[in-house]
């Protein structure tokens, strides 16, 4: 059920990111998350590879 709900959460994000007219600004390049703010380390995964997104 974890996979289910991350998944969730994803498309949720990404939903709301292209009806909002807004793009995340930044991104996992560990576990490919959508983030809106710069974080040191990625809250989903805690890798540090936190990028701005292309």
């Amino acid at each position: 059920m974890g996979l289910f709900s991350d998944v969730g959460r994803t498309v949720e994000k990404t939903k709301r990111a292209f009806t909002d007219n807004k793009r995340a600004e930044y991104v996992c390049l560990d576990c490919e998350e959508s983030l809106d703010e710069n974080y040191e380390y990625c809250p989903r995964c805690g890798e540090d590879s936190v990028e701005p997104a292309a």
